[in-house]
């Protein structure tokens, strides 16, 4: 009995130490990837924060994707060069508008 067990209390727990933070990590990177907009901020795989400027899906391979690094710099890659998305364009407020929201508190 006791050498059935140890196998298995050692497997459960090299699921749950080991693969569980990697498949979840996985799952979250893939879902990021999926809901990439245009406009989203992202750092690369090198280390380079860029911003989204154009998304192209294609039937087979992975997506392609446009990121802006500076004015002007377009630098073109894969989904899998995209490590994490840093900012959505949707969480973005522009930038006036954070200057009215200011002013119109100070006026009241």
């Amino acid at each position: 009995m006791e050498v059935v067990v140890l196998p298995l209390i050692i497997v459960f727990l090299f699921y749950f130490i080991l693969l569980r933070p990697v498949i979840d990590q996985q799952k979250k990177h893939r879902s990021d990837i999926s809901s990439l907009e245009i406009g989203d901020e992202v750092l690369t795989t090198g280390g380079f924060f860029a911003t989204v400027s154009e998304i192209n899906t294609t039937e087979e391979g992975p997506v392609e994707i446009a990121l802006e690094a500076a004015p002007g710099v377009v630098l073109r890659g894969t989904s899998l060069a995209v490590q994490q998305v840093v900012t959505r364009a949707a969480d973005r407020t522009p930038a006036g508008a954070s200057e009215a929201a200011a002013g119109r508190s100070e006026e009241t």
